[in-house]
């Protein structure tokens, strides 16, 4: 792992495409892009890690460029600093865990003075197309699976908190799951009979935080 948790009574890992904002970043930055003929729309077969290099090879932005397109194409849940904070009081170690680009994410966040552990997937922005540096082998280049049984098999009690695909395997293995409403992840999970919690806006979570289930 690439951070060091202390005593924490639990670690809550969150998604942040679709999650803390409304719409993948790369989705929307391919969108706008000339040369990418599908616009944003992908196939329910598509094939994660490839869809994501097919959509960074369309950008020829610089970093800047495309930071100035997701502040006015994107939006924020300005409920989730709150329940940033809340996490910190109950005691639970809250990371954010993405098959997004990390730094993107990171000084997204940060302009919102929100300063969290970001792990995500990484970028070369070039102008002849983006080129993306997975962290792993696993179908988002990020196993969200694998750090939610490193904190299980440490003792802590864990906390998925997403919407897509990409969250489908941590959410199988974690304590607990909340799951964004009338999403992927929620349809999976319902489909597989686990249970999950479902929230449309951070806030929501926040009416009964800590879980009482602890």
């Amino acid at each position: 792992m690439e951070r060091a948790i202390s005593d924490v009574r639990a670690v809550a890992f969150c998604d942040f495409n679709g999650t803390i904002v409304d719409r993948d970043m790369l989705d929307y930055l391919a969108s706008t892009a000339p040369r990418f003929p599908d616009g944003a729309s992908l196939p329910a077969e598509r094939e994660y890690r490839s869809d994501i290099v097919r959509r960074a090879r369309a950008l020829s932005l610089d970093r800047d460029e495309a930071e100035r397109l997701l502040e006015a194409g994107i939006r924020f849940d300005h409920s989730f600093p709150m329940f940033a904070r809340a996490c910190a009081a109950a005691g639970v170690a809250l990371l954010v865990l993405t098959s997004g680009i990390e730094e993107l994410v990171k000084r997204y966040l940060a302009r919102r003075d929100v300063n969290l552990p970001v792990i995500g997937n990484r970028a070369e922005f070039r102008s002849d197309g983006w080129r993306i540096h997975f962290r792993d082998d696993s179908l988002a280049g990020i196993d969200k699976r694998g750090f939610v049984e490193d904190e299980r098999k440490a003792g802590r009690r864990t906390i998925v908190l997403g919407d897509d695909r990409s969250d489908f395997e941590a959410a199988l293995v974690a304590d607990i799951t909340y799951a964004k409403t009338g999403s992927e992840l929620q349809r999976y999970l319902a489909r597989r009979q686990r249970l999950s919690r479902a929230f449309a806006r951070f806030e929501e979570i926040l009416e009964r935080w800590p879980p009482s289930t602890w």
